[in-house]
């Protein structure tokens, strides 16, 4: 189990940056193309655009950030806690996926098998209602079909680390999650301390 105020600490505000960066260049890549495509034509595109951009932008810079295969399908690892997948999210901010047994399980555990550990994030976008356009770009934990909370990443990325959903009710949870690490910029050669 995961909560909301965990993840906004693993994910922290520049990973937030790099997560908005790929979900809305990957976007802006599909609508510079200029091709109609169908609804599931178009998911499948702009996935696999986030995934190059996530590859791009997060292997190698951030610390704490692996790439794993499920399934022949790319996921990234944070922090040994989170395991983040790149999806296109509906208006309430659910995920269709082909129902294999393994999809099955991790929407009914919210985790794989054998990893309870490593919890499953999803992260992406939610069009607008014309479908022409980003409304929302989050991070989402989904168990049993149903959200049990959700991370708008502008916000994170705009330094809000307070969870929507708290710990505990009456308290602002960051005190919990202090000793948590977040995935962290590779410090380069040119700048010295990573920040960049």
């Amino acid at each position: 189990m995961i909560t909301e105020a965990e993840a906004r600490k693993i994910i922290g505000v520049d990973g937030a940056r790099a997560l908005v960066k790929i979900v809305g260049g990957a976007w802006k890549r599909f609508t510079d193309e200029g091709v109609k495509r169908s609804a599931t034509t178009r998911a499948g595109v702009v996935w696999d655009y986030m995934v190059d951009a996530a590859d791009e932008h997060l292997l190698g810079k951030f610390d704490g950030v692996q790439r794993v295969m499920l399934d022949k399908s790319p996921a990234y690892v944070l922090r040994d806690r989170v395991l983040l997948r790149f999806k296109k999210h509906d208006r309430g901010m659910l995920t269709r996926n082909i129902p294999t047994e393994l999809q099955r399980r991790i929407a009914q555990n919210g985790f794989f098998d054998g990893m309870p550990g490593l919890a499953v994030l999803t992260c992406g976008y939610i069009l607008d209602k014309a479908e022409a356009g980003i409304e929302k770009i989050v991070a989402v934990r989904s168990i049993g079909g149903a959200v049990d909370w959700h991370i708008d990443l502008p916000e994170l990325a705009a330094g809000v680390l307070a969870p929507f959903k708290p710990i505990i009710p009456n308290v602002g949870g960051s005190e919990e999650i202090a000793s948590l690490p977040s995935i962290a910029r590779v410090a380069r050669k040119e700048d010295g301390d990573g920040a960049k």
